[in-house]
């Protein structure tokens, strides 16, 4: 009797230690790391991503907010998380950034690309009742006082902090730069006037320049945004910038291949649902699909273009 036991305690514990096969994966919940707080553009996408893609994945794709340290806190927990396919980050432009600003923990290299989703341009919101009408009122302001407007962006050495740097070379002003935890709470800091403009990409905002709360002063954009039409590029006004945001998923280094391949392919079915469309249409964001070589490709020219662009932004 005490063989039998053993026997059927042995052979429990190898299941234990067994991985899941491929055919069985996923076998619960999967999660999405967003490294910034609610309400931001990396937040809102995925949450309607998520709502879309658990029918095609067979288990709910749940969202956790690791807001902090400019996304550093994110995705250091999520190199560093188990290789199994359960726990995925959402790679934004960032994570090719802020390694080449400060020390991190990880660099794009500890994660396995699964799939791009968005592409998006960055632009500057300010409060409609704001005191410049137009982008060369807001730029002779700013050189003729310098530091003196204040810029909110999502986080010291995020993407869109870097775009903000950068346009400010680029136009040849200086702006007093103010972190918050994400977008979201940089949109609110916007809408109380406690800032006088905020550095995002859609969705952030997009909602409150429909309702006339807020407007796009500099959008950094190659063309017009299909639902303001009437808000001219940067480029168009004479000052040469574009810039924006790209937001995947990724997963720990080593996460298997048969894992990936079902991650990406319940994604992509997720993101070409057509409740995800109408969600990705209504908050004005440009879906832009890539498969995981691709986006890896992409992380890797961003992570060599960024580690230039941030030693020209410090000269």
């Amino acid at each position: 009797m005490a063989k039998r036991i053993f026997n059927v305690l042995f052979i429990f514990s190898l299941m234990m230690v067994m991985p899941v096969k491929a055919a069985d994966f996923p076998v619960k919940e999967v999660q999405v790391i967003i490294p910034w707080a609610a309400g931001g553009a990396t937040d809102l996408i995925f949450r309607a991503l998520a709502a879309t893609t658990g029918k095609y994945l067979g288990k709910a794709v749940v969202i956790v907010n690791r807001p902090g340290g400019g996304s550093a806190v994110g995705y250091t927990e999520g190199a560093k998380a188990k290789p199994d396919g359960y726990m995925l980050t959402s790679a934004v432009t960032p994570l090719t950034i802020l390694p080449h600003q400060v020390a991190t923990a990880y660099t794009y290299k500890d994660f396995d690309p699964i799939i791009n989703v968005v592409s998006d341009p960055s632009m500057f919101l300010i409060r409609a009742d704001a005191p410049w009408k137009s982008l060369k009122e807001f730029i002779d302001y700013a050189k003729k006082n310098p530091d003196m407007i204040t810029v909110g962006n999502s986080g010291a050495g995020g993407g869109v902090h870097l775009v903000a740097l950068a346009f400010e070379k680029a136009a040849g002003v200086k702006f007093n730069h103010i972190p918050f935890s994400g977008g979201g709470p940089s949109v609110t800091a916007i809408l109380g006037g406690h800032i006088n403009a905020v550095s995002v990409s859609p969705p952030e905002g997009i909602e409150h320049v429909k309702a006339g709360k807020l407007k796009i002063i500099a959008l950094f954009a190659e063309k017009r945004f299909e639902m303001f039409p009437d808000v001219q590029t940067v480029k168009e006004q004479g000052i040469d910038f574009v810039m924006g945001m790209w937001r995947g998923l990724i997963s720990p280094k080593g996460t298997p291949p048969d894992a990936i391949k079902k991650l990406h392919d319940a994604f992509k079915q997720g993101m070409d649902d057509p409740a995800f469309i109408k969600n990705a249409k209504d908050m004005a964001v440009n879906l832009s699909y890539l498969g995981p070589e691709a986006f890896g490709k992409l992380m890797a020219n961003d992570h060599e273009f960024f580690g230039k662009l941030v030693k020209e932004i410090k000269k």
